[in-house]
């Protein structure tokens, strides 16, 4: 290409870097908007659901632990010391059971986008491939 000929036609050629622009985006909203779009968008938040709910699990864990160590050791740690840690405790359970609810919730979303976009016969093997085994498969779930 030349100069001359970007020169005069200057209008068609960045008329055309805007229109790939556009239909650069429709592909890419159609993309997402696709039955398997929306089954990766709602695994990734499955997934980062998973990670949030690892960090307060971890951290009752600890709180267990040092709460048990402090009850073996009652006749030489101060009582204040034994019920802050019990609160604290308790905090943390109130946020691990946050964060599973979230779990929760994000499993829900994944099992509705199964349901309701992929046909009946990949259903199980699409649950099992992307939820894995269900703490209680036998309870019932709803929106």
């Amino acid at each position: 290409m030349t100069f001359e000929l970007a020169t005069t036609h200057w209008a068609l050629l960045s008329a055309s870097v805007l229109g790939l622009a556009i239909v650069l985006f429709v592909l890419w909203r159609f993309w997402l908007d696709s039955a398997p779009g929306q089954l990766r968008v709602e695994l990734r938040r499955l997934r980062h659901a998973e990670q949030e709910a690892r960090k307060p699990r971890l951290a009752t864990e600890k709180l267990r632990a040092t709460l048990s160590h402090l009850q073996a050791r009652a006749d030489s740690v101060k009582p204040r010391r034994l019920e802050e840690v019990a609160g604290e405790l308790q905090d943390h359970e109130a946020l691990l059971k946050i964060a599973n609810d979230k779990v929760l919730i994000a499993r829900n979303h994944v099992r509705r986008i199964i349901v309701e976009e992929f046909p009946p016969k990949r259903h199980d093997a699409m649950r099992n491939k992307y939820l894995g085994k269900d703490d209680d498969p036998g309870r019932p779930f709803s929106f």
